[in-house]
């Protein structure tokens, strides 16, 4: 029997996955959204309260600062690091509900299945360091900044799904570096989710491991100007023109917020 997947991006690092009528997310970011995030994302917690399954890539405020809200709206289990384990458990979130990652794990359910691969944050340069701390350090917000600390990003891991008729792999941080997926022993994917964030040769970054993984189709996420002025928009032209250059075979599909998308839709 053919599955049904649908794919949503909802902004940063974030998807919400249907499969077979199973509701998964991946490092949602909503109700903390910037009011003046760019693209506006109107959805909210309560929006996803029938998510079943919520998989985290790291600990940093965009990826899990939501996880605590949505777990209680939805009872789902959250899977993630130790380290954004802790985080979520001074957050409220009851031990029952978080499944602890080593980044070597095997997840099967009934009807896909997940491989968990370890990775890390990317480190910041400097240049982009220099361009972004002065708008930081003008934030009134002290909250803010102190819930940033408390939320260390610890590992980073990857999720390779598999769901029967479609391949795909995820990633929330770019540190992983095109010579060591030969070491993860990671298999490629019909299409890869890649995160333009945190450096400021990130398209350059991504396209070489783009043509290293070597997926059917890739689709930039984390691109957008999420928290400004923590975050800035990245734009994807550079990013487009290396991949066509890298890897001309790789289909290329830029995901609207909350907009429903399936596989077909980018690999053909």
């Amino acid at each position: 029997m053919k599955t049904q997947t649908t794919f949503q991006w909802l902004g940063t690092a974030g998807f919400k996955i249907v499969h077979n009528g199973r509701v998964l997310l991946i490092d949602p970011f909503l109700d903390s959204r910037a009011q003046n995030a760019c693209p506006v994302q109107p959805l909210r917690v309560a929006d996803v309260s029938d998510a079943e399954e919520i998989f985290i890539t790291h600990g940093h405020f965009d990826h899990l600062a939501d996880v605590p809200a949505i777990v209680e709206a939805s009872g789902a289990d959250v899977y993630c690091s130790s380290i954004a384990a802790d985080t979520l458990e001074r957050k409220g979130v009851p031990t029952r509900r978080i499944r602890r990652l080593a980044g070597d794990d095997t997840l099967p359910f009934d009807d896909f299945k997940i491989e968990v691969f370890p990775s890390n944050h990317i480190i910041f340069d400097a240049r982009l360091i220099m361009r972004t701390a002065p708008r930081v350090l003008r934030l009134s917000n002290a909250g803010l900044l102190k819930d940033m600390r408390g939320m260390p990003s610890g590992p980073a891991l990857i999720y390779w799904f598999d769901f029967g008729d479609v391949t795909v792999i995820h990633m929330g941080s770019l540190g992983l570096k095109p010579h060591e997926v030969e070491f993860l022993e990671m298999p490629s994917a019909d299409i890869l989710m890649l995160p333009l964030q945190g450096h400021s040769r990130i398209c350059t970054r991504a396209a070489y491991l783009t043509a290293t993984i070597r997926p059917r189709a890739v689709i930039p996420q984390h691109f957008d100007d999420f928290f400004p002025p923590v975050s800035q928009w990245v734009e994807l032209l550079p990013f487009k023109a290396m991949v066509e250059k890298l890897a001309p075979e790789c289909a290329y599909y830029v995901p609207e917020i909350n907009r429903e998308f399936t596989a077909s839709d980018v690999l053909e």
